[in-house]
């Protein structure tokens, strides 16, 4: 009898846990800035700009296109938009788009700084909030303005920017100040449109890709972490990276009801390095797609079918991988789509070394999550 009443008393539990959850409201939005991390596509609507993907082989894997993701499937702002219950967010862009469940700003090559790429066509921070300030003035004059307020307050807002502009800078104390404060304006006007909820990646470990692995190797740079990454690199988005979660600490004691989420995908990446068969890859260093050193010292698709063409001739037999799951970089650059979601299921039940001050899992409590990822 009293191994009944505890039976009971669980069922109960688990039936109210489940109609609490199925109560809860849905995500009604996302809204994405960033750069090629989180670009859906957006530069291929840019005329006349030079950092575009949208030829074969990238989007083969998942659209079996190229769709100007710079991978072969989907980015992590894809990963986090399913599990959302959300569609893949259109980019700005995109002529007819429908942007009734958000809208997809990030443009590759971007920076905080306006100058950064500036003359590559793509989209800086301040050029994608003002796209973002179209969209809702827009969507105040076709639904009304309750209707903009109540999908913004159940909206998110994720961000990926700031690696851009540490490559193509001298990096100084001066340049990481004027990027924090790109940042802080950001989040706070975005904050003030009325979306509460906004989620920060850092940056990555670019001194681990293959293109600056194939760099050092041709420099015959001998001054390199035991993963084999160039460490001046990586130290120096480490100290980027500590500025940002200073930066989320600060708005959150200022906005009490502003619920941030900072990810760091550097530890999840070394690990991987350090054992890739441990976490389900083959091979860490070299891109899937590519030529040369590391596979990194050709441009990554059949430019040759295609409008745009990258600058320089051939010099390396082209190579792409039979399997990009295998492999954790697509091309010299930027992860595989297996490689994003292994990153986004860390992102959802990780420890506090990569998300602070939580996990997504806990950043949506109060929210229903249709499709939460699997744990890694």
């Amino acid at each position: 009898m009293e191994a009944f009443r505890v039976l009971v008393v669980v069922l109960v539990a688990c039936i109210s846990i489940s109609q609490a959850a199925s109560t809860n409201p849905p995500v009604q939005g996302l809204f994405v800035f960033g750069d090629s991390a989180l670009d859906g596509g957006q530069n291929t609507y840019i005329p006349g700009s030079r950092i575009v993907s949208a030829i074969l082989p990238y989007g083969k894997t998942y659209f079996s296109k190229p769709t100007g993701r710079w991978t072969d499937g989907r980015t992590i702002a894809d990963f986090l938009a399913q599990a959302l219950g959300l569609p893949l967010l259109p980019p700005f862009l995109e002529p007819g788009a429908n942007f009734s469940s958000g809208v997809n700003f990030a443009s590759a090559g971007a920076g905080l700084l306006d100058e950064t790429n500036a003359h590559q066509g793509v989209i800086s921070m301040k050029q994608q909030l003002r796209q973002f300030r179209n969209v809702t003035n827009e969507y105040k004059k076709e639904k009304g303005v309750e209707f903009t307020n109540q999908i913004l307050r159940n909206s998110v807002a994720l961000f990926s920017m700031g690696a851009n502009d540490i490559a193509n800078a001298v990096p100084s104390s001066f340049l990481f100040q004027e990027m924090i404060q790109e940042f802080s304006s950001a989040i706070q006007e975005i904050y003030n449109y009325g979306i509460k909820h906004i989620i920060i990646l850092l940056a990555p470990p670019i001194g681990c890709t293959p293109n600056l692995r194939a760099v050092s190797a041709q420099s015959r740079n001998t001054n390199l972490t035991p993963e084999g990454c160039i460490g001046i690199i990586n130290n120096l988005v480490d100290s980027y990276n500590t500025k940002l979660l200073n930066l989320a600490v600060k708005l959150h004691n200022d906005y009490r009801d502003l619920n941030i989420a900072t990810l760091n995908p550097s530890p999840i990446i070394m690990n991987v390095l350090r054992n890739p068969e441990k976490y389900g890859f083959k091979e860490a260093e070299k891109a899937c797609c590519g030529g040369g050193p590391f596979n990194a010292a050709e441009f990554c698709g059949d430019a040759d079918k295609h409008d745009w063409k990258p600058d320089h001739k051939n010099k390396y037999t082209k190579f792409i991988c039979n399997n990009p799951k295998d492999y954790l970089y697509f091309d010299s650059n930027h992860f595989t789509e297996a490689g994003y979601w292994f990153v986004m299921k860390n992102f959802w039940h990780g420890s506090y070394n990569i998300a602070r001050p939580s996990n997504l899992n806990f950043f949506f409590q109060g929210f229903n999550i249709p499709n939460p990822p699997s744990t890694p």
